[in-house]
């Protein structure tokens, strides 16, 4: 017979073993699934916040090829019109495919519009522009067209914008409109915040804890800034550098922000 000690001192070098080969595996498996991933193989991120009349959207300038990194530059914004822009994360060929299709579509129905407003007998009808609501039915129209191809486009988009409304006493005020999308193009519109890309994880818990409600422009512009770099520190796909634009009844304004290139 084995005595005691020796029995316990035999099983716990097995028992850590066990342990060891368990974190191993478990890891393996969350990093082959993560670079699976072809939304997040060129990395990125991207996050609008709502404020009082106002809305923000932070984008990093990381481009990369899985953790190798290619090149710096600002991700991908697609600028509607003053009030209206959409972001973009994901594969970089899809996100160029998606973005000049939208801008084909948004050019056209603007030509419609002007060839109507010429053979109109009122020459003074002003050109409508496209709303934020319509833009994500839109987007989520073009996404959800590619889920039946080989494979859909992988990105994953954010309208930020302000939304024109009219109250029963002619009054026209703006309304803060966000919403963002999957792959196929399920929406989710919220009235806080959004998130997408690599480190939207981080950024759901950097934005939750330091978003409050009828922020002023100035005021959502460092809070958008320092919640997007807090989660941008947690993630090593997104990163070097980021770029917030605030969209007031004014138009856009665009601050760069650094951050650590290591």
């Amino acid at each position: 017979k084995i005595p005691k000690s020796r029995a316990t001192m035999t099983k716990r070098p097995l028992i850590t073993i066990r342990m060891l080969l368990t974190t191993i595996l478990l890891l393996s498996i969350f990093t082959r699934t993560h670079s699976s991933d072809p939304s997040t193989h060129n990395g990125g991120s991207a996050m609008a916040m709502a404020g009082k009349g106002c809305v923000a959207i932070a984008v990093d300038k990381r481009f990369g090829s899985g953790p190798q990194l290619v090149n710096i530059s600002c991700r991908r914004i697609l600028t509607i019109h003053s009030k209206l822009l959409v972001g973009f994360t994901g594969l970089d060929s899809d996100v160029q495919n998606i973005a000049q299709e939208l801008s084909i579509h948004v050019s056209s129905k603007s030509a419609r519009e002007s060839s109507l407003f010429r053979n109109s007998k009122n020459s003074n009808t002003k050109k409508s522009r496209i709303s934020p609501r319509a833009m994500a039915a839109l987007t989520s129209n073009v996404l959800y067209s590619k889920r039946r191809r080989s494979s859909p486009y992988y990105c994953e988009p954010i309208i930020a914008g302000l939304e024109l409304e009219i109250d029963n006493n002619g009054l026209v005020s703006y309304k803060p409109f966000l919403c963002s999308q999957d792959v196929i193009g399920a929406q989710l519109k919220t009235r806080d915040f959004v998130c997408c890309g690599a480190a939207k994880n981080a950024l759901y818990g950097t934005a939750e804890a330091m978003w409050r409600p009828n922020l002023d422009p100035e005021e959502l512009a460092q809070v958008c800034a320092r919640a997007f770099m807090s989660a941008l520190e947690r993630d090593c796909l997104s990163g070097y550098g980021a770029v917030v634009y605030v969209i007031t009844e004014d138009g856009i304004v665009r601050q760069e922000l650094l951050s650590r290139t290591d």
